[in-house]
């Protein structure tokens, strides 16, 4: 499951995309995404994958978060069935 959160850049807060800071602060916000419970399935086709991407992907598995940059290349991956989230 991927969530979307944003992180206030002024005081660190999480929250939901949807809402704002609870201290107040006005956007900029960095945006999230929470990996809950991921794994690669498909190994073939994620070895396709240029290596710094790999490693992008593996890293933010582990760690259970992804820059919000990386969310079109989650959702890809998920939709082919090459990382499933439950």
């Amino acid at each position: 499951m991927f969530i979307l959160v944003a992180r206030c850049t002024k005081c660190g807060s999480e929250f939901e995309l949807s809402e704002s800071c609870p201290n107040g602060h006005p956007p900029p916000y960095a945006l999230r995404v929470k990996l809950r419970d991921c794994e690669v399935r498909d190994f073939e086709r994620f070895a396709s994958l240029p290596s710094f991407v790999q490693q992008l992907v593996l890293t933010s598995i582990e760690v259970g978060e992804a820059e919000g940059q990386l969310l079109p290349i989650l959702l890809r991956l998920r939709d082919y069935g090459v990382v499933v989230c439950n």
